[in-house]
């Protein structure tokens, strides 16, 4: 992503983090955020300890001189501490010490003044031999051998096969963080929904409250994929000014799903982020419920600002994808699921990656997904891409659009109501979905029908129609010796993928992710569920195969997959198409233009011309369309019969 458009991403998002200073108490700042990473895309061993700048110290140097003079010092994170040798026992300060559970370890400790007696207690994590389970425990000064749990690990985050790391660490006056990060490779992240990062922050007692420390917060962070990276940053701070301090939790999601390109190094806005704000209550933590909702909705803006700008729209396709993915990681309801489910069900690719202790966090921006949807059609048109631009304002299905973007479609495509103008007596042949369909349009617009008996040549101007000697063309859509036979929506799968055999007698079918996430693709019949259930098979037409690898439609969006590496690939194609036009393709014979179901109707789009959105008539019970050249008429299938029509 270039970096001018990362640069006012990051800007927008600012302000908002800037914010989680105390609103509205200006003598007042926050402390330093602890930041608790992820497993990078490579799989490295995240970082568990350590500070980071938070966003409020992005600011101008005098600027933030002026604040130093009168604000309090910033509370310096606490590291833990390993065990003693052994981690059978923890001595205290005046020679008392503390024994480790049977069947249990101390791995890692703070000693520090819990109940005010002015002795440091212990506060220390006990896990089993085998790591994947463990205590928090607390064992006070003045009475080392009264041990007390403060929070327990889960059972259902026991991740077979992972290492554990852990870290714990005091945030605040009144706060520490213990950080329980499963480290799995790759097939053991993929076989076990257990292998969540588990975030405890516990409460301490403020001076003569006289009250033992609790559980405040749990959260839970599900691996991403193995190509994104998610972190965490916990900072304390009193953002109501009510003398409590408060918290937040701000997400940052990096990296990009293949095959998405990632940001490059310089990208200032490498990672997009997004905070969770849980105010501190006498009944205890309260997430504000404007939070992420209201930063989501400021990069969304963001990205429209951008698509407006011929130097900036280049760039918000790849934002966009990025803005949709931090949006999924945060919201239970991102994609109209309601997020009931729970444990090994919501391991689900797609799901909201981060839950509470309460559930999942339901973010309350039904109008997000159209927001960033708008935002790409405007910066392709922007930049002269009026397909793309259809495809973008198409991924709402049936659903009503806004003012605007119905506006955006129909400069885009005007409407337009066909007219039949000829039925074919020849019946063509059946073609199943995927496949090259039964018609083709020749140079003098004279149209071919492939029928079981042969191929028929029909004259629409002498109403004529006769056998050819021309060879029926294949249905089935091969590259060489691959043939192209679905694409899948899954519900294990972040985005769509294309399924092929890589010869006629391969075993099983391989697969190749698609540039468009999983709820991008066309539904596969009408009133299919946002939300993912099973597996679907979507329609899509074929555009063109060679030697290379496949060209297709999934409505408007068109998609190149390159078969010549090892790892197949895919790639958003650019419309004009450059590859030849075969028959049965939803093509012209001099291939500049296309014809393709979308955006409710039949999308007809001419290289130098505009584009039309036909609709009406009995193209609604219409499959297997080609056009002729110059797009004035398109020839479809309508029952046992082929239909040509022309466009008002």
């Amino acid at each position: 992503m270039p970096d001018r458009s990362c640069s006012k991403l990051l800007r927008a998002l600012l302000p908002l983090l800037a914010a989680t200073g105390c609103d509205g108490c200006p003598s007042s700042k926050p402390y330093t955020p602890y930041t608790l990473g992820s497993a990078t895309p490579a799989g490295s061993p995240p970082p568990l300890s350590g500070a980071a700048p938070g966003a409020a110290d992005a600011r101008p140097e005098a600027d933030a001189g002026a604040e130093d003079a009168a604000a309090p010092p910033r509370f310096a994170v606490v590291q833990s501490v390993p065990a003693p040798a052994g981690g059978k026992q923890w001595p205290l300060e005046g020679g008392a010490v503390v024994a480790a559970p049977t069947g249990r370890t101390f791995e890692t400790g703070l000693l520090l003044d819990v109940d005010g007696d002015g002795a440091r207690d212990l506060v220390a994590w006990a896990r089993s031999p085998d790591g994947l389970r463990g205590e928090l425990l607390l064992a006070p000064a003045a009475r080392p051998k009264a041990l007390r749990t403060l929070t327990a690990l889960p059972g259902d985050l026991a991740a077979q096969g992972c290492t554990p790391r852990v870290g714990l660490s005091q945030i605040g006056p009144s706060a520490l963080a213990l950080d329980f990060a499963p480290q799995c490779g790759d097939q053991q992240r993929a076989a076990s929904a257990g292998a969540t990062r588990w975030i405890a922050v516990i409460r301490l007692p403020g001076a003569g409250e006289g009250a033992p420390p609790e559980l405040a917060l749990e959260l839970r962070l599900r691996a991403p994929p193995p190509e994104e990276a998610l972190s965490a940053a916990l900072e304390v701070a009193d953002r109501d000014a009510d003398g409590r301090d408060d918290l937040v939790v701000t997400v940052g999601l990096s990296g990009a799903l293949r095959p998405f390109s990632a940001p490059g190094p310089k990208g200032a806005a490498a990672e997009l982020r997004a905070p969770l704000v849980f105010l501190d209550r006498p009944a205890g933590l309260s997430r504000d419920a404007a939070q992420p909702g209201a930063t989501l909705r400021d990069l969304a803006a963001s990205l429209l600002r951008d698509a407006r700008g011929k130097s900036t729209a280049p760039s918000v396709a790849a934002a966009a994808q990025r803005l949709r993915r931090l949006h999924a990681a945060l919201c239970a309801d991102a994609a109209g699921g309601d997020g009931a489910s729970a444990g090994r069900d919501a391991a689900r690719a797609g799901e909201a990656l981060v839950w509470t202790g309460a559930g999942p966090v339901r973010c309350g921006e039904p109008g997000l997904a159209a927001s960033i949807d708008s935002a790409e059609a405007v910066a392709a048109s922007t930049r002269g891409a009026p397909l793309a631009a259809v495809a973008a304002l198409d991924r709402g299905g049936a659903e009503p659009r806004a003012k605007e973007e119905a506006k955006l479609l129909a400069k885009l495509a005007p409407p337009a109501t066909p007219t039949a103008v000829y039925r074919t007596a020849a019946a063509p042949q059946p073609a199943a979905p995927g496949a090259f369909g039964p018609l083709a349009f020749e140079a003098s617009g004279a149209l071919l029908v492939r029928t079981a008996q042969g191929v028929v040549r029909v004259d629409p101007a002498a109403s004529t129609e006769s056998a050819t000697d021309v060879p029926p063309w294949p249905a089935a859509v091969h590259a060489g010796p691959a043939q192209l036979v679905a694409v899948e929506r899954r519900c294990d799968a972040s985005t769509l993928l294309a399924l092929f055999r890589s010869s006629p007698d391969a075993v099983g079918e391989m697969e190749v992710p698609l540039p468009l996430l999983r709820a991008q693709g066309p539904r596969a019949r009408a009133g299919s569920p946002a939300r993912c259930a099973g597996t679907e098979r979507l329609p899509f037409s074929p555009l063109a195969a060679s030697a290379s690898g496949f060209d297709i439609a999934l409505g408007a969006a068109l998609v190149s997959i390159d078969l010549r590496a090892a790892a197949p690939t895919s790639s958003a194609l650019s419309f004009p198409l450059t590859t030849p036009a075969p028959q049965g393709a939803p093509r012209s014979p001099d291939g500049a233009t296309l014809a393709v179901p979308a955006a409710g109707g039949l999308l007809v789009a001419t290289a130098g011309g505009a584009a039309r959105l036909w609709s009406g008539g009995d193209l609604a019970q219409a499959t297997a369309c080609a056009p002729a050249n110059g797009g004035a008429r398109v020839a479809c299938v309508v029952g046992a019969a082929a239909v040509i029509f022309e466009a008002k």
